[in-house]
């Protein structure tokens, strides 16, 4: 067993505890206390710093998008066909990405990544650890959504091939006719028809048993709003947003649909019209109207270890302050993913990541000293181990 003493505990669900006590057991947080926890266990003496749960990064590509290098590590969007739901992320993910030790430096441990934006429909995602060797390894959920893209840039790249779609109207025609396939496939194999086996239609299965979202790259609003009639009523598939430049524009829509957006990127907006309306007050306005908001690094766009500085200009020059700011990369990431059973604070029987900083993260002064993934130390000290 291990023990964490004598720190100031963020748990984001359940308040600060001022100099508290974390028993860690068996990869798990065992008890939470304001007073010393009696026992013969190694102990790390965080007094002084803060503790918070392993940050978690709500949309990435990392794994997929080297930063290193050129096309020799792009493998995030397979462009050769508008529809490919039967791509994988782990077929291509490289824990060896330096990128994974960058997030881990940060106490970020864990992240959804997955296929880019290219196509319509891109392939099937990962929830995963960013600590760890061999991918299979790291994972804690896969597939964990499907992606799928509206707006400029499924466009862009069929316009450049002279190959459906070019426009929005084209767009919307590949996303429903990929779901009026799977759906027809779907009911046969369940009515116990025979099928022909198709791998991309197997891929749209746990979409259409509920098990995993459709995760839907849009900026603009009325992109936001296509995506949801077509997924969420037409199909009755569950959606998450991404992006969602101008999900303020229809938030109360969102929040009526209980649609959850996870936002960004906010320290490096690309230069597409369908970007112009972002704004560091777009997730404190969403987080207003109840919608279940989360932050993204969109890695590579902003390197994952800014993730915090990110949530920190949010809190600050957003208004959003600094405990919902949190949340938006510890909790509600977590909802969001639905794995907040185990991961996205510091509460008795979760999963034992924790960040331990000097300072406060979302200050540039803020150091991270000490991270744990399921209870073991994997950074002490302001070093790998």
């Amino acid at each position: 067993m291990l023990s964490i003493e004598r720190g100031k505990i963020f748990t984001v669900t359940n308040g600060i505890i001022n100099d508290g006590f974390i028993l860690i057991d068996n990869g798990r947080i065992k008890e939470i206390s304001s007073k010393p926890i009696k026992g013969n266990f190694e102990k790390i003496n965080a007094k002084g710093k803060l503790v918070f749960p392993g940050f978690i990064d709500a949309h990435s590509h990392l794994g997929l998008f080297a930063l290193e290098g050129g096309w020799e590590g792009f493998d995030g969007n397979e462009m050769t066909n508008p529809s490919t739901p039967a791509m994988r992320a782990i077929d291509a993910i490289n824990p060896q990405d330096p990128a994974y030790k960058d997030a881990i430096s940060a106490g970020i441990t864990t992240i959804f990544t997955g296929p880019g934006s290219g196509n319509v429909v891109g392939g099937q995602s990962v929830i995963m650890k960013t600590y760890g060797e061999i991918a299979d390894e790291m994972i804690i959920r896969n597939p964990a959504g499907l992606k799928c893209a509206f707006g400029e840039n499924p466009k862009r790249v069929y316009t450049e091939k002279s190959q459906l779609p070019t426009t929005r109207m084209g767009t919307a025609k590949v996303f429903r006719e990929t779901l009026s396939k799977a759906k027809e496939y779907y009911e046969n194999k369940k009515k116990k028809k025979k099928v022909s086996f198709d791998l991309n239609m197997e891929a749209l299965i746990p979409v259409f048993e509920g098990q995993i979202p459709l995760r839907i790259h849009s900026h603009r609003a009325d992109d936001i709003v296509t995506a949801i009639r077509i997924a969420k009523h037409e199909f009755d598939l569950d959606v998450v947003i991404e992006h969602g430049t101008d999900a303020v524009r229809v938030r109360d829509f969102l929040a009526k649909e209980k649609v959850p957006v996870v936002v960004g990127p906010l320290l490096n907006v690309s230069p597409k019209v369908e970007t112009r309306s972002a704004s560091f007050e777009n997730p404190t306005k969403l987080v207003e109207a109840g919608v279940l908001t989360a932050l993204m690094t969109d890695h590579p766009v902003i390197p994952i270890q800014y993730a915090l500085i990110q949530a920190g200009v949010v809190a600050y020059q957003g208004g959003l302050g600094e405990e919902k700011a949190l949340e938006l990369i510890t909790i509600n990431a977590a909802k969001i993913l639905e794995i907040d059973k185990d991961y996205g604070s510091i509460e008795k029987g979760k999963v034992a990541d924790i960040a331990i900083y000097d300072g406060h993260p979302f200050s540039t002064t803020g150091k991270c000293d000490t991270v744990l993934v399921c209870g073991k130390a994997v950074f002490k000290g302001g070093k790998h181990v």
